[in-house]
């Protein structure tokens, strides 16, 4: 039984519950899916970015999203160590600049394909900020966090790179912000600083993330939360 309002399905926790029991007693639990061979899909993946096969890679993560797998799955077991051994192929000087970028654009695109197809539809459970400070031109990870975040059901405002701090809190502050989160990819440290203290002397919950800050240095600088992956990222977002 269930109540249709707001756009949302209201379900009584007692007849869940119920349910829940009858299922187990009578059929057994569901039982768990086989895991993804994710490093074999970093391969595939890479293969197709290095010679610059966006359908190929597109119906890769057609097929992931079709058997279920999530946002978060999506960015932290796949795009994120495909991105970092992309980086190492630029570094060791066997893929060129050009190369890297076009690697970095399609999976841009196969991120916005992979968002898409799991928005949660309905009212938005709470509005998000994100972006990256000033001195961090690096805007995929916090791509990936304003993904991360759309697919729990949040109404996100992603602002891209090295947005001046004045940007982010007039943002937050129209949008009536629930949560800004900030990525930072590099070693540069002023920029965030000066956001993260800001946003926080104006009342505002700050998450930091992302492979240039650890905890321990995010949480120093005031950050509310370390998100460590995009699935760190949503579970704080819902707490």
């Amino acid at each position: 039984p269930a109540l249709v309002a707001g756009g949302s399905y209201r379900i009584s926790r007692v007849d869940l519950d119920a349910w829940l029991h009858e299922r187990d007693a009578t059929a057994g639990a569901v039982p768990q899916r086989a895991e993804r061979d994710w490093p074999r899909q970093s391969d595939a993946l890479i293969a197709s970015l290095i010679t610059g096969d966006a359908q190929t890679a597109r119906q890769q993560i057609d097929r992931l999203v079709g058997g279920g797998a999530t946002v978060a799955e999506l960015c932290d077991l796949l795009f994120a160590p495909v991105l970092y051994r992309i980086g190492e192929l630029w570094h060791l000087q066997e893929l060129s600049i050009a190369d890297e970028h076009r690697a970095s654009r399609i999976i841009e695109g196969l991120l916005e394909r992979a968002s898409s197809a799991r928005s949660k539809p309905g009212p938005r459970v709470g509005t998000a900020v994100v972006a990256t400070a000033v001195g961090d031109r690096h805007s995929l990870a916090a791509q990936m966090v304003a993904a991360g975040l759309q697919a729990e059901g949040f109404r996100v405002n992603y602002l891209g790179a090295e947005l001046p701090v004045a940007e982010i809190l007039t943002m937050a502050q129209r949008e009536h912000a629930d949560l800004v989160a900030l990525s930072c990819c590099v070693a540069e440290r002023e920029g965030i600083s000066e956001a993260v203290r800001t946003l926080a002397g104006e009342g505002f919950p700050v998450m930091v993330g992302g492979s240039g800050i650890g905890r321990a240095e995010a949480l120093d600088l005031g950050a509310t939360r370390y998100g460590g992956s995009i699935a760190d990222a949503q579970t704080f977002a819902r707490e």
